[in-house]
């Protein structure tokens, strides 16, 4: 395998099969392709979109290297809830929507990253609610069936993917990486995966991958590339199951009436989401929109 072949041919707009995306994807989850390669990979994904074939690929990779999370039995599908960015403007809402789906008798898994890279991350949030990460899949598997929720750091789902969040941080670029972690199917057919984009311009792209894949899952943009609605703004919201998907809302043209939310910090936000559990405060209507999916 050529790496500056392939770089060149990713930049040109050609961008990759199935097989070569597959067998590069392995090579960076395991760590086999030298640093300054790596980025440069991350860089051209960045900026050029690889195409339907190589996302397939890509993700193919990614689940021969995921561990052996269970989802619990029940008559509800596990939710997944993707949680790889700190938020800045907003208060962090993804762990008030784990909460919410597992007052439903819903199981949650939640993964994602530990540091919110100058924002607020969910992982923050969690702990001010008692959620603290995992550190093994049995604990994982544990927690989701004895408890309804349970928190895996991106360590815990794979080292590799760790390691190339941990090189997007240092060269200051989002984008392939994070979608990526946000397709990953972690539950297989016992699970609906919330699947955020940063922006609405990855929408079309990421429902063709979605349908490619099957299963089930919900498309939002993301408030700030999470996987909770804008309280203020209701983005469009797109379920897909068994490879087709349908609008389910339309996004809101004007904002919402202004929300009782909380400041941004971690411990506000933990005791404003602790508050509206106890009290059933009023829910902002894209979070209620959301929930109703």
């Amino acid at each position: 395998m050529s790496y500056a072949t392939l770089i060149r041919q990713i930049e040109a707009g050609e961008g990759l099969g199935y097989v070569e995306a597959r067998a590069l994807g392995a090579a960076l989850l395991d760590g086999g392709v030298p640093e300054l390669e790596t980025a440069a990979f991350l860089v051209a994904f960045n900026q050029h979109d690889p195409g339907l074939d190589a996302w397939l690929g890509l993700h193919a990779a990614l689940a021969e290297r995921l561990p052996g999370f269970t989802a619990p039995t029940g008559p509800f599908r596990t939710v997944v809830l993707p949680t790889y960015h700190g938020v800045r403007t907003h208060p962090h809402l993804t762990p008030l929507l784990a909460l919410l789906l597992k007052s439903f008798g819903i199981p949650v898994l939640i993964h994602g990253v530990l540091e919110g890279g100058g924002g607020t991350a969910a992982a923050y949030v969690l702990r001010e609610l008692g959620i603290m990460p995992c550190s093994t899949t049995a604990q994982v598997n544990a927690h989701l069936q004895e408890d309804g929720i349970a928190f895996a750091p991106v360590a815990l789902l794979s080292p590799g993917l760790a390691s190339l969040l941990a090189l997007r941080a240092r060269l200051g670029i989002d984008g392939w990486v994070t979608r990526l972690v946000a397709l990953a199917d972690v539950l297989g057919e016992h699970s609906v995966r919330v699947t955020p984009v940063a922006s609405g311009a990855e929408l079309a792209r990421t429902r063709a991958v979605l349908e490619a894949l099957g299963g089930h899952a919900l498309l939002l943009q993301g408030c700030e590339g999470e996987a909770f609605a804008d309280p203020l703004q209701r983005p469009e919201m797109v379920l897909v199951q068994g490879g087709q998907g349908r609008p389910v809302y339309e996004a809101q043209s004007t904002p919402s009436e202004l929300a009782n939310l909380p400041e941004m910090d971690a411990r506000a936000t933990g005791a404003w989401i602790g508050q509206v559990m106890r009290e059933h405060l009023p829910l902002p209507l894209p979070i209620r929109n959301q929930l109703a999916v």
